[in-house]
């Protein structure tokens, strides 16, 4: 069984991860593979939507240490969370090994896709519509 401690941090910007906290002392922690979450609501289903991406999606480092005049709060992840937590951490380290081969290719770069603009399903599954008031300010 694993020592490692799961947790959920909450950041004073409002941003909350799951990780492992790897280590802590007085003024900073660390952590290994944050994944940042976010609720999108669906207001016509009444329910939020619930996605996790890495917390730096552009960084090859999986470790981040953190001032903790950052942080709000650290709380131990709820045990039903962390199976969750394990798989998106491995789908994200396993949909990005890209490994440089030695004439200076990647094996896994038809893989990546780089779009200027998303299309038209992706526009709508982040499109949000909140009605306004006649308020005048």
């Amino acid at each position: 069984m694993s020592n490692e401690l799961y947790v959920i941090v909450k950041f004073t910007s409002g941003e909350q991860v799951m990780s492992i906290l790897e280590s802590e002392d007085e003024t900073y922690i660390e952590l290994k593979s944050p994944m940042l979450i976010r609720t999108i609501p669906i207001f016509e289903e009444r329910k939020e939507h619930i996605t996790a991406n890495p917390f730096c999606q552009f960084s090859d480092d999986t470790f981040f240490i953190v001032d903790k005049k950052n942080v709000m709060f650290i709380k131990k992840l709820h045990q039903l969370f962390i199976p969750h937590y394990k798989r998106i951490v491995a789908q994200h380290e396993d949909l990005f090994d890209i490994k440089q081969n030695a004439d200076g290719s990647v094996s896994k770069a038809e893989d990546l896709k780089w779009d200027d603009e998303p299309d038209e399903e992706e526009q709508e599954m982040f499109r949000v519509y909140i009605e306004g008031n006649d308020t005048i300010n």
